[in-house]
């Protein structure tokens, strides 16, 4: 038996989450995208507010775990459940989006948009605590 033959027969074969993790992004990556961006959303919403996640379960009236799993951004989350979390967040997720037809743009496609509706420095809004590097460049005197 060469060394092909031996790896062969002798490889691993058990259930590998790592992968199974991957095809599972890969399969489910047009609706997860949504998701995360939602959860990222309520995440700094409850920040703003100084909610926890069992308080948020008190609004929604269901469980602390429930509430974290929304927060994950890997469920698939109900009509029901983003009005229910719109209602007890006091905000839009995707509501005024939806309703406003006669919007050219909407507004969390602007720059200088915030999730709580103020206005931001257009890097301030993508990670908190961001600082744009100085630019590089030659020096002069």
């Amino acid at each position: 038996m060469n060394t092909i033959e031996y790896l062969r027969a002798n490889e691993y074969q058990g259930n590998d989450s790592f992968v199974k993790q991957a095809q599972y992004l890969r399969e489910n990556w047009d609706w997860l995208k949504y998701s995360y961006a939602i959860a990222i959303k309520v995440k700094h919403r409850m920040e703003i507010l100084g909610l926890t996640q069992k308080q948020l379960a008190e609004e929604l009236n269901c469980s602390q775990q429930h509430v974290s799993v929304l927060l994950n951004g890997r469920v698939n989350m109900t009509l029901e459940t983003l009005a229910k979390l719109e209602k007890a967040l006091h905000f839009d997720i995707i509501g005024a989006v939806l309703t406003d037809f006669d919007a050219e743009k909407p507004a969390y496609l602007n720059d200088s948009y915030n999730f709580d509706g103020s206005t931001v420095p257009k890097t301030k809004h993508l990670v908190e605590g961001y600082k744009p590097r100085k630019k590089k460049g030659p020096k002069r005197d």
